[in-house]
């Protein structure tokens, strides 16, 4: 008799069963053949996948086992045991032409420049300071001068580079990181005669040393953008994406008499204000 001196230990009792020599029935809190290890439940080691949750439903038993509990899923996932990766993307949460692409739990939006944040629902679309003044003049150098700079619509002179410049550029120094989604340049008249830049590049920088020539998302040549056609009208160029840098520098490519131009720089702070998606400039 297997139970003649009782086998189970922390207070089991022993009693003969069918089929096998003896059963020990334990106390709450033990499990185990002789009741010797700590009971743990259904929740320990975790059932649940993905960082789920496992709660008891009850304290209802089949002899020493938990019979009921359920797995509370993080957002993303579902199933019994959150086994399930949900498509977040199956909801459109991009807003403003923003491509979804599906996490494990989340989703990630790419998208169009000018927007930014979690749905694309923001705009980068500040004036950084050309125009108005927020940019010193000291932030300002130039491969030469041939007449000063002065921001866009002013009516007298625009920055030109001098006649015997083989290749000029103008560029600003943000003195932070920032976020640039686009530029505005204009042409300008000098005694009667119009003088604008036709197409130019655009290189960016870090720290004023190491500078990368703009290009597209699997573009192997410098994109070369489109300028102006007159002296007068501005033309609106959009970085996409954008560039993140403290510099930026303007390259003119073609130019028509002399390489002259105003212009205003486009974009944010790297964490700071947006606009709101409904607002008008840049539509």
């Amino acid at each position: 008799d297997y139970c003649e001196v009782n086998v189970c230990s922390n207070g089991g009792t022993c009693v003969i069963g069918a089929g096998a020599p003896f059963i020990c029935i334990c106390p709450d809190g033990f499990t185990g053949e002789t009741c010797n290890e700590t009971e743990t439940g259904p929740c320990n080691p975790n059932p649940c996948k993905n960082d789920a949750i496992c709660e008891l439903t009850g304290h209802s038993r089949r002899g020493d086992v938990f019979s009921e509990y359920v797995c509370k899923c993080q957002p993303g996932f579902d199933g019994v045991h959150c086994q399930n990766n949900v498509n977040d993307c199956a909801a459109q949460p991009c807003e403003n032409g923003g491509v979804c692409r599906d996490l494990e739990g989340d989703f990630k939006c790419h998208c169009p420049s000018p927007y930014v944040g979690k749905n694309c629902q923001l705009r980068c679309i500040s004036l950084l300071g050309m125009e108005g003044g927020g940019i010193a003049e000291s932030q300002i150098s130039a491969s030469s001068v041939r007449y000063c700079l002065l921001g866009l619509q002013r009516l007298v002179n625009a920055w030109s580079s001098a006649a015997h410049d083989k290749n000029p550029w103008i560029e600003i120094n943000m003195q932070r990181k920032m976020r640039f989604t686009g530029i505005v340049t204009q042409g300008a008249s000098r005694i009667g005669s119009a003088e604008f830049i036709k197409a130019f590049k655009v290189a960016s920088s870090l720290d004023g040393r190491t500078y990368t020539m703009y290009r597209t998302d699997g573009q192997r040549r410098d994109n070369v953008f489109v300028g102006n056609v007159d002296n007068d009208s501005t033309k609106t160029n959009l970085f996409d994406p954008p560039i993140v840098a403290q510099y930026i520098r303007i390259i003119p490519v073609v130019c028509r008499k002399a390489c002259t131009m105003r212009m205003e720089l486009v974009g944010c702070e790297l964490n700071g204000k947006y606009e709101p998606a409904t607002s008008s400039f840049l539509h």
